[in-house]
């Protein structure tokens, strides 16, 4: 590795979509090819690093039609298929770094998404959600859990609740049993609870990777606003409340058992701009038995696919 001295500088955007955040990264020249795992651990920690629910590549469009391509990271590691508020946050991103186009063509593994722009808010294409089972039944907490498996690019599982008794749901202990429950192996889950209160949608989440409720979930919205518009319980466009209090909103077509021209629309905020301190960003790129020892994680397997 080079000497700290020599070392290009790395500069970061800090960013998030209704509270779910991101440290986003111009590497359009793949310069961070192999490490973006232990980047991600190391970056997003909250004490040590900047802090984020995950990290965010920028890289230069791998697929024919494709404006650039995103790699997204979350904190624990875990390469993930698709983020729906990581992806507006990139489009924002890449046209501040000077992408051209409206709309931007974003290529990730879960296929690719369109993202427009209308103001302060992004209107994300999405990939169709699809219904994998319409009740799973899960043993968890003393109780039986009724969940709809729905993969959004990233799988989620989607639990309804009463509309006054979400805010009593304990995510965090009932995400992480569901999240590694047998029935969603290999790949894991992320794990929803949803109310329907006065036409909307209320949604809190455990997120695969982050391993922990955070206060969006753009995918999760999708796969919420599908699950409730199955059940005959809401119709495009829903708007869903998510657990920051910032809405989201998901519009679709359902014909024939199927979703199509599914958008997601939301905010994309930036909160600031740096350049990591020499010695840190060493770290980061040392072989890992060089890293500090908070950094000093296993690097986990990408999920199947490619949060």
């Amino acid at each position: 590795m080079r000497p700290v001295s020599a070392m290009a500088p790395i500069h970061f955007t800090k960013m998030h979509g209704c509270g779910n955040d991101f440290v986003l990264i111009d590497d359009r020249a793949a310069r961070f090819a192999g490490v973006e795992s232990r980047m991600a651990v190391t970056l997003c920690d909250r004490r040590f690093g900047v802090g984020a629910d995950g990290l965010i590549l920028l890289r230069r469009p791998a697929r024919a039609g494709a404006s650039l391509t995103m790699v997204f990271v979350n904190r624990d590691g875990l390469v993930g298929e698709m983020c729906g508020n990581g992806a507006r946050c990139l489009a924002a991103f890449a046209r501040r770094c000077g992408a051209d186009g409206d709309p931007l063509v974003i290529d990730t593994p879960a296929g690719l998404v369109t993202a427009a722009f209308d103001g302060d808010l992004v209107r994300l294409s999405m990939t169709e959600p699809r219904i994998l089972d319409a009740d799973v039944r899960i043993e968890a907490g003393g109780d039986t859990l009724h969940f709809m498996a729905v993969d959004s690019g990233p799988p989620h599982a989607v639990a309804f609740v009463d509309d006054t008794g979400l805010d009593a749901v304990d995510v965090e202990t009932l995400g992480r049993a569901v999240r590694h429950h047998p029935a969603f192996a290999p790949r894991g889950v992320n794990v929803n609870f949803v109310a329907v209160r006065d036409g909307r949608l209320f949604m809190r989440t455990y997120e695969r990777g982050v391993e922990a409720e955070t206060l969006a979930c753009g995918t999760g919205a999708v796969a919420c606003a599908a699950a409730a518009h199955r059940r005959g319980a809401l119709a495009s466009p829903v708007s869903v409340v998510t657990r920051s209090g910032a809405p989201l909103t998901v519009a679709f077509r359902y014909e024939n058992g199927h979703f199509a021209d599914v958008v997601l629309t939301g905010p994309a905020a930036f909160v600031a701009t740096g350049t990591l301190d020499p010695g840190f960003a060493a770290g980061i790129l040392a072989p890992p038995h060089a890293a500090p020892p908070h950094a000093a994680m296993p690097e986990p397997a990408e999920a199947e696919g490619v949060a």
